[in-house]
């Protein structure tokens, strides 16, 4: 069963008579009482490997709809990420609150104003993807005529379709997929494989890179990143399994991380390798040209599974069973022995800091 934020929960448990009156104002119908939809709104506000593994989901929503209007309100980086994938008309990208933090007030006037902007259009139906009572809330709002998504934190009353759900789904892909399923759109035997598509213009710029190793050893979390000693160990150990150039990927908040780490690498190894760093749609052009790549439990690490590239995956503080990369060549490297993990991610309560991590380049070695 899909896990959430305690806090979260019980808040909205509280206040399930408020979600009860406040349901008696919206429109009742179940969407399978009505025809094809004509605007079809989806929600999803989570970070770069959740809207990844909705891409399955979007394009069959696509294909049983292909001349609705679909609209996807998700994170800015939707937009780099779906870049030429065509299977939904809009992107309207916003920055929610409680899932990118400390934006204080700002945050919350942003929600307002994506209110408004999605009241200004009649909405067939509304896709909640998550059962965060939170995005239940502005998919009624909006004006969805009915409102599809998960029962999980008291938000029943305000949906016209309640996904049934059990104890058989553990990864945020099988949630996604079951919602298709209920709506009839899933194909049957269509394995569930996220993906990524580059233009024409994208696939001409790729030629021009030549063949690497990628390392990214970046992640949202600090909990979730390497030390400098593990990192450095990783380098060298892919230095020495490899003739191809090497290359670490990395986001801004990490190049003084990837100098220092550069910087203390014997020259013999320095020698073939490189740094690199730019836009999110530029590093999944530059993904795509991996001969393989190794990185944290992140959204690079669901970038270059769907591209195709083979990737091994080091988890720390996460277990790979709810949010691992899916596609053809993953390779996941945890310590499984370690009794505190899953943790919450915000601060290591083992007595060695960040036992998790630890010796994880080793256990890659020894695969």
């Amino acid at each position: 069963m899909k896990t959430f934020n305690l806090k979260l929960v019980r808040t909205a448990l509280i206040l399930k008579p408020l979600w009860s009156f406040l349901g008696l104002f919206l429109d009742p119908c179940s969407c399978k009482s009505r025809l094809s939809p004509k605007t079809i709104l989806v929600l999803d506000f989570h970070l770069i490997g959740d809207i990844i593994l909705l891409t399955p989901f979007l394009k069959a929503l696509r294909e049983a709809h292909p001349g609705a209007r679909i609209v996807l309100a998700a994170g800015p980086w939707a937009r780099e990420l779906l870049n030429g994938g065509g299977f939904v008309d809009e992107i309207i990208p916003f920055s929610a609150p409680w899932v990118k933090y400390k934006q204080g007030w700002k945050g919350w006037q942003a929600t307002w104003y994506l209110l408004k902007r999605l009241r200004t259009e009649p909405w067939d139906m509304g896709i909640e993807i998550r059962g965060d009572i939170r995005q239940i809330l502005l998919m009624a709002f909006s004006g969805a005529k009915c409102r599809v998504g998960f029962d999980f934190t008291g938000g029943r009353a305000l949906l016209t379709d309640v996904v049934p759900c059990d104890e058989s789904l553990v990864h945020l892909a099988s949630y996604h997929k079951r919602i298709a399923e209920y709506l009839s759109i899933w194909p049957p035997g269509r394995e569930y494989l996220p993906f990524l598509q580059l233009t024409d213009k994208e696939r001409v710029k790729l030629q021009q890179i030549p063949s690497y190793v990628g390392i990214h050893l970046g992640a949202s979390r600090p909990l979730k990143k390497f030390s400098k000693e593990e990192a450095l160990d990783l380098v060298k150990s892919v230095a020495g399994s490899t003739d191809l150039q090497i290359v670490i990927l990395s986001d801004l908040e990490d190049v003084t991380f990837v100098n220092r780490l550069v910087a203390s690498i014997d020259p013999s190894i320095k020698n073939r390798l490189r740094t690199w760093s730019g836009s999110l749609r530029e590093f999944v052009i530059m993904v795509s040209r991996a001969n393989s790549f190794f990185c944290m439990d992140s959204g690079p690490a669901h970038v270059a599974a769907a591209l195709g590239i083979p990737v091994t995956v080091f988890f720390g503080p996460t277990r790979p069973g709810e949010s691992m990369p899916l596609g053809k060549n993953i390779k996941v490297v945890e310590n499984k022995e370690i009794s505190c993990r899953p943790c919450n991610q915000r601060k290591c309560i083992n007595r060695s800091e960040k036992a998790c991590l630890s010796g994880l380049t080793r256990k890659w070695r020894d695969i």
